[in-house]
């Protein structure tokens, strides 16, 4: 009966996620504009807490679903489930000007479930890009300021894509391999306007647009895991991860409405369209590198890279360019069994990564780097609440670009338990 209601509690928790994914505001950045918006720091807080990185990390108390043949470290008896948020406040600047906007929601759930002492399952929702953009301008032809006035533009886009992902591991001696079979949902919209000014509205039609991409398909993407121990009794062991997530070419339906109405006038002229095609998601190829020394100190490497130089948006290119990333992380722990201190038993991470994205206006590459720190709380059973932040800058000043610098604070708890145990009563 005790596992029937947790179970039901999880399969609640996911559904509300889903529905409150699409009441959460996560990103407000011009650069979210291009292709599938902005794609961030993936993983939970736990990893965020150390730059981000998840190739080479095999946590038997968390869920890493970046590389999907971590399942099989998770203890056979046992289960997971993990849920976080994020919050946070980016600063925007020009040269000339400068502004601040926050954003937050419901980030994460995912469960975590051993099949059997070699098999290793996980189910969850994760966000995978965000739109999110606000942009007013004014005319500046001294023509049309003349004889029209003040003419406002305003151009606005929301949505992004979320990934339901269903994975398994499997696993042989020290080596595993995993995969992740995800279903991509969501919607990328964006909304254009123009407004006359109030006394010329009687002659000047105003007009708006909205233009969404709605997408729903499913990837696949593989993993392996390979551990290489130095002395096992003392648990150290260095350990090396790669995964590829495979070109796939995404469906997706473009829904166009646009109209034109004049102030105190009847005359309103809509248009609507709707076209079907595809959104190529490029190959991604990830490798990372780590050492274990005592189960005291982590420390990790990783490269990834993606081309998106080529990826065609229902037939249309966008300026967009192969995207490179560089992570390190490290997590320091006193000791994990003590009784006496509780905050020897404390995760202590940092992090830093460096990315190339895949966003290339005027020749130039919008380009990011951040640094992190997190914290790992435990409590009963192994369970740990899992906060990070993350300090970051993307963008340039540079031929009239805006330079973005964010604060992003991660929480997650990740409940541990054991549910597979058969009890016995006397």
């Amino acid at each position: 009966m005790q596992n029937i209601k947790k179970t039901f509690l999880t399969s609640a928790l996911i559904i509300v996620s889903i529905f409150a994914y699409a009441q959460s505001v996560n990103t407000y950045s011009p650069y979210s504009r291009y292709g599938v918006g902005q794609i961030p720091t993936r993983g939970f807080a736990s990893t965020k807490g150390m730059g981000g990185i998840s190739q080479a990390v095999r946590n038997p108390f968390g869920i890493n679903y970046l590389n999907p043949a971590s399942y099989t470290a998770q203890d056979s008896m046992s289960f997971i489930l993990d849920f976080g948020m994020e919050t946070g406040v980016t600063k925007y600047e020009t040269l000339n000007q400068s502004a601040k906007n926050g954003s937050g929601g419901i980030h994460h759930v995912a469960i975590s479930f051993p099949m059997t002492k070699w098999w290793g399952a996980s189910f969850g929702i994760v966000p995978y890009s965000h739109v999110g953009y606000k942009i007013k301008d004014y005319e500046t032809d001294p023509i049309l300021l003349s004889s029209i006035g003040r003419i406002k533009y305003y151009h606005s886009g929301e949505g992004g894509i979320n990934q339901v992902f269903l994975g398994n591991a499997f696993k042989l001696k020290n080596l595993s391999v995993g995969f992740n079979l995800s279903y991509f949902f969501g919607s990328l919209d964006y909304i254009n306007e123009i407004v006359y000014p109030a006394d010329k509205q009687s002659y000047y039609a105003n007009f708006k647009e909205r233009n969404s991409i709605v997408i729903g398909d499913v990837a696949l993407s593989i993993g392996a895991q390979y551990t290489l121990f130095i002395n096992k009794q003392d648990n150290n062991y260095f350990q090396f991860g790669a995964t590829l997530d495979n070109e796939s070419n995404i469906r997706a339906k473009r829904k166009y409405f646009a109209q034109s109405e004049l102030s105190g006038n009847a005359d309103t002229v809509s248009f609507k369209d709707s076209t079907y095609g595809h959104i190529t998601f490029p190959r991604n190829i990830s490798i990372g590198a780590a050492y274990n020394y005592k189960n005291k100190i982590f420390t990790s490497i990783e490269y990834s890279t993606q081309d998106w130089s080529n990826s065609a948006f229902l037939g249309v290119k966008q300026p967009l360019s192969n995207s490179q990333t560089y992570r390190f992380g490290v997590e320091y722990t006193p000791n994990r069994n003590d009784l006496k201190s509780y905050f020897k038993r404390v995760n202590y991470r940092f992090g830093s990564h460096y990315t190339n994205s895949y966003i290339k206006i005027n020749n130039n590459q919008i380009n990011e780097y951040g640094v992190s720190a997190g914290l790992g709380f435990p409590f009963r059973n192994n369970t740990r609440f899992n906060v990070s932040f993350e300090w970051g800058r993307r963008g340039t000043t540079n031929d009239n670009l805006v330079r973005e610098t964010y604060g992003l604070v991660s929480f997650s708890l990740t409940f541990y338990d054991f549910w597979f145990i058969k009890r016995k009563y006397n």
